[in-house]
């Protein structure tokens, strides 16, 4: 049985002329493979640079917002209704828990304008 199926394959190979490829042999021939994997090497300019902060403009804004959060630990209300500490903003001093909060974000806003004119 081995005898003949090695008696078809050399025949196989014997009746098939070295010249004649598949179609599928000669488009592949005429296009080379390229994996999956293959780095592309087309390489693209964006049309938009980003804006991005200056890292004096970020630690600015980082400074604001801790400056907002120290502020507003001092508007923690009493049983009385005032804050355990008068809260001093560049708006002014209060110990109205509503009116610290309302101060702190003012302080806030100002230090982010002058943030932004730092730029």
């Amino acid at each position: 049985m081995k005898a003949l199926s090695c008696l078809a394959a050399l025949m196989l190979v014997v009746a098939i002329p070295p010249g004649a490829a598949s179609a599928q042999d000669r488009a592949a021939a005429d296009h080379p493979i390229r994996l999956a994997q293959a780095a592309d090497q087309t390489t693209t300019t964006p049309s938009v640079t980003p804006v991005t902060p200056s890292s004096t403009s970020a630690t600015c804004l980082s400074a604001c917002s801790t400056q907002l959060l120290t502020c507003q630990n001092t508007c923690t209300p009493t049983t009385n209704g005032t804050t355990i500490i008068p809260s001093m903003t560049v708006v002014g001093v209060t110990t109205n828990p509503n009116t610290c909060s309302s101060n702190c974000n003012t302080q806030q806003t100002l230090c982010q304008r002058s943030c932004n004119l730092q730029q």
